[in-house]
Order: C-alpha cells, then structure tokens, then sequence
C-alpha cells in the first residue's frame, strides 16, 4: 500500500510534501501534526475491515490533528440497502452476495455509515457542521460489475477454507448475478429491458460535510496569564 501511494503522487510532491502509512488504532500515528485542511475520504466506511469498533472514536482523533481554524471535510457513501425497487435491487444484490464472499474468505466487509449518523458524531465530538452536500451516483454496468469483481476476487480464499464445492457454488451465484446485472443495464440488447442502452441506473447517493471547531470556542478570550490567577474557562454559552 505504501510503495502504491508514494508512485501515485510521483512526479507532483513538493519538497515539504510526504505520504504517511499507519493504522488509527495506533495512537502515536501522526502524533503532534496539525493541519489546516483535513480530507476524510470514505475514512469512516473503510474502517471496519482496518480498525473495527473505532468509528465513533475517529471524530475526536481527528479533532485532535485541526488546526483551530481548520476545516474537516467527510466523504461518505450512504448505505446501500438491502433491497430497492426496479433495476436498482441488482445493485443491492450485488452489495449482499460480494459481502457474503468476503466473510466466507475469512476477510472483513466495508461498512458505510448514512448521513444522519455522522451528523451526530460530529456534534457529539464537538464540530460544528458547516455545510453538507449530496451527489446522487449513477451506476453503469461497468461499476456495478467492479463491485462484484471484488466477491470474484475472493474465490480462491472461498476455495482453500471451504473447498471447491463451495467456491464453484459462488462463482455460479456471480455468473448468474452479472446476467442480472446485463439485464438491467441493457447489455445485452437482444433481450428485453425496461432500462433503455446505455442508460444508468440512478441509485443512493455520496455526501460530503464540512466541519470545523465551533466559532464561540474560537472566539474565547484567552486565559488570563498573571501571577496567582487561574486559568479561565473558554466561553461556549450559556449551559
């Protein structure tokens, strides 16, 4: 993962630049760094295969690395369900029968969280929500397919915990699942659909939020520093 990084941005780093490698569940990474900019990019929903059972705790983390006029900004994918009207419902298919795979090959599943929930982590963390944006996803046969990809990837770990039988069972549920998949986006345009060629298929949607310290914390005056005088409280209000 690291050399993939570093070669990602090759050619575009400056001097001052560095891409750093490290798990949140370490509590000494990125120990003492403070940014004015901080991009949370489907962080919270990827934690459950690297950091499980930390989620709500990454909010505070992160507090901890702003810079007091900082913004954070939180990407995120809003759960997909477990089942939708129309073309759609191959989309929540494909979601159920990739994440079956990856636990049958012993792996741990993304999970993303919906808008609502991070509303209240943020606030709970002590953020103030700035702004939030949504963008609905249009989805081609060809992102859909890459999601099931991901279970196909799985079949040989499928195959040396559970054995052939099963690995040849799942691989047929994903032959099956990609002709649905044909279907529904119109692939195959010798067959009938209710969804014309080449027409995606509108479904969920991303967000992102915008956060930074509460304006009244950073507008506090400053603890008095005379001899004898204790330290005053920031002001955040009346209680």
């Amino acid at each position: 993962m690291a050399k993939q990084s570093r070669d990602s941005v090759k050619g575009h780093m400056r001097e001052q630049d560095k891409v750093v490698i490290g798990n949140w569940d370490d509590e000494t990474f990125l120990e003492g760094e403070v940014y004015d900019v901080i991009l949370a990019d489907y962080l919270i929903g990827a934690m459950d295969g690297f950091s499980p059972y930390t989620q709500d705790l990454i909010f505070e983390r992160l507090k901890r690395h702003l810079a007091p006029d900082g913004v954070i900004y939180i990407v995120g994918l809003e759960p997909i369900p477990d089942t939708a009207e129309g073309a759609a419902d191959v989309i929540c298919e494909v979601r159920r029968l990739r994440d079956a795979m990856i636990l049958l090959a012993g792996h741990r599943c993304y999970r993303e969280y919906p808008l609502t929930w991070i509303y209240r982590q943020c606030r709970r963390a002590g953020f103030e929500v700035l702004e939030s944006t949504t963008f609905p996803i249009l989805y081609s046969r060809a992102s859909i397919t890459r999601q099931l990809d991901v279970g196909r990837r799985k079949l040989p770990y499928i195959r040396a915990k559970h054995g052939s039988s099963t690995a040849i069972a799942m691989g047929q549920a994903c032959e099956m699942l990609q002709r649905r998949i044909d279907d529904a986006t119109n692939h195959n345009t010798s067959k009938t659909s209710a969804v014309k060629t080449d027409t995606r298929i509108r479904f969920g949607f991303d967000y992102v939020v915008a956060l930074r310290r509460p304006q009244e914390v950073l507008d506090a005056p400053l603890p008095s520093s005379g001899a004898g005088d204790a330290p005053s409280a920031p002001q955040t209000g009346s209680p």
